[in-house]
């Protein structure tokens, strides 16, 4: 992190205060075509975005994230936050809140957790917070992936889960040496894992919501997208 400054950290935070998201170049979006929308909510206040899913089953996703992979995993301890809340249904949700090695319009999938067993989908490397309810455990999923291996899979209490109309915030963080990673719920802690070997590898990343579409149609609605990563010294 540089120390000639009193700005050692680049922070990036987007708060949807746009009336369309062709007004904001710097994020970068996907949409389910069968739903054909992914847009500012009108007259919400404060600012959400609507990622919409449709009814078929595992076809398509609609995701938000920051515009570049910016974000090296290795260079520096780095945190991603979104605070969402899940509208329409609570029921076949399937979506995925932390870093990824795709942007969003680049349309793969994250991680899936069906009958428990996690999988790293078409992303190469990623981390952050799963829910999926194909898994048989429907709670929320710690997950991370290294080179198309999964490196963490563990799944918390039934208390942190989502309730329909109701925001929650989730996020995560991964230390410079790729060993240790933090996963947080409503500003708790909930999970920590220090490792011997990296959980991810060393490569360009994105803060991302990626809201998966699992035979039932409900929209994800994000509130603001963070990310945070010490500032490079050249």
């Amino acid at each position: 992190m540089a120390t000639d400054t009193s700005f050692g950290e680049v922070r990036k935070f987007e708060d949807f205060l746009v009336t369309a998201i062709a007004d904001l170049p710097e994020i970068d979006i996907a949409t389910v075509a069968a739903t054909g929308t992914t847009e500012v909510v009108s007259g919400a206040d404060g600012g959400w975005l609507g990622l919409g899913v449709d009814t078929s089953n595992d076809d398509d996703e609609s995701s938000v994230s920051f515009g570049a992979l910016n974000w090296t995993a290795g260079n520096s301890d780095m945190k991603m936050e979104a605070r969402c809340i899940v509208v329409t249904s609570v029921a076949d949700n399937h979506f995925f809140v932390g870093f990824s090695d795709t942007i969003a319009s680049a349309n793969e999938t994250t991680f899936s957790a069906t009958s428990d067993t996690v999988t790293i989908d078409t992303i190469s490397d990623g981390i952050g917070i799963l829910w999926d309810e194909d898994a048989t455990t429907k709670n929320f999923w710690c997950v991370a992936g290294k080179a198309d291996a999964v490196t963490v899979a563990q799944v918390l209490g039934s208390e942190y889960n989502p309730v329909i109309n109701t925001p929650f915030t989730l996020g995560c963080f991964l230390s410079a040496d790729r060993k240790t990673a933090c996963f947080y719920i409503n500003g708790k802690e909930v999970y920590r894992i220090d490792s011997s070997t990296t959980l991810i590898s060393a490569v360009d990343l994105v803060p991302i919501v990626v809201n998966h579409e699992q035979a039932t149609a409900y929209t994800l609605e994000v509130d603001y997208l963070y990310g945070s990563k010490g500032r490079a010294e050249d």
